[in-house]
């Protein structure tokens, strides 16, 4: 037996040796057409019009670095004599592949090493999981499904990109914040799930959404429609913490994660000039209220000992004695039996 593929089937044709069956894998539109086979030997003749139909083009998955995408071929468990290819960029080897009727299940490190521990094969649906990607893993995804329940193989496309590492989101206490899943538009059957921490806040179940009874984020949530990205309004620190999203549909997972600081305000320049001067006003007053309760204390001494040594006269000099001290000279004596410690606001006798 001998194939031939070149031109438009370059890569494409696989002929089975034991049984004569072809398969034209990574079918396009151009591959339409009427095919025939002959055997001279069996007096075999058939022919299969073959038509191909874009009703499922490329399907396009977004995906963050260090996230996981499951690429789902909706398959609800695979059969006996089924058998799954995987290949990335148009590759003639497979980076992963099932043959269920050989018990084979394996995963390919790829030409350059680029998906070494990276995959995950499904062995009940053939659907792949590459985790912890890169942006290396970039690019386009093709699986083959042959099944054993039709005679022709089913062809699917995924084109991912991977972007950018874990967001992270900064916003001040009252503030509001949105986080953006990067996509233009949400299928109807997608299902989004939004996670803070362990903790349900939101989702987007075809189309209709629902909230969960948080009381950290009540009346605080909006969901986007369109595109399943969530604003969070009125931020409090409360608010902090890891956010992840889960999509999950027909076609593809896709998991993003969102940190969010919810920071609180310092005051104002201005705040902090009313504050200083306030606090400086403070300060004197408390001054002034000690020096005045110092020059108080230091006048009542002062009047204490003039009397003092006036008694003390009196009684050694009464009146009309005509040895008279001077009121000065007590004054004087008084004075210099008063000391004054290193505390202004403590006079010594």
């Amino acid at each position: 037996m001998m194939c031939y593929s070149g031109g438009r089937f370059r890569s494409r044709l696989k002929l089975d040796s034991q049984t004569g069956d072809l398969t034209v894998r990574n079918i396009r539109t151009e591959h339409s057409g009427l095919y025939e086979v002959t055997s001279s030997k069996h007096t075999l003749n058939k022919m299969f019009d073959v038509s191909v139909v874009p009703v499922d083009d490329v399907k396009s998955v977004s995906v963050l670095v260090g996230d996981s995408v499951t690429l789902q071929t909706d398959l609800t468990e695979i059969q006996r004599d089924d058998e799954i290819q995987w290949r990335f960029e148009h590759q003639n080897s497979p980076i992963a592949e099932i043959i269920r009727k050989a018990r084979k299940i394996s995963t390919y490190d790829g030409p350059d090493g680029r998906f070494r521990h990276s995959l995950q094969l499904d062995y009940m649906t053939g659907s792949l999981t590459i985790k912890n990607i890169g942006i290396r893993h970039s690019g386009l995804y093709e699986v083959d499904i042959s099944t054993s329940s039709s005679k022709h193989t089913i062809h699917k496309s995924f084109s991912v990109t991977v972007s950018g590492e874990m967001k992270s989101e900064t916003v001040k206490e009252g503030e509001s914040v949105t986080l953006r899943t990067g996509f233009t538009e949400i299928q109807i059957y997608d299902f989004m799930t939004w996670m803070f921490g362990h903790t349900f806040i939101a989702e987007i179940n075809k189309g209709a959404q629902q909230y969960g009874d948080d009381e950290r984020f009540r009346d605080k949530l909006q969901l986007d429609n369109q595109t399943g990205s969530l604003t969070i309004t009125n931020c409090t620190i409360s608010n902090s913490g890891l956010y992840e999203l889960n999509i999950n549909s027909n076609r593809h997972n896709v998991h993003q994660r969102f940190s969010v600081t919810v920071s609180v305000p310092g005051p104002s320049d201005k705040t902090a000039w009313i504050i200083g001067t306030i606090l400086l006003v403070l300060v004197a007053a408390a001054a002034s209220v000690i020096y005045c309760l110092y020059i108080s204390k230091l006048k009542r001494r002062h009047l204490s000992c003039q009397d003092k040594e006036k008694g003390t006269l009196d009684a050694l000099f009464p009146k009309g004695d005509p040895t008279v001290l001077n009121a000065s000279i007590a004054e004087e004596r008084c004075l210099s039996s008063v000391h004054f410690s290193r505390d202004p606001s403590t006079v010594l006798l």
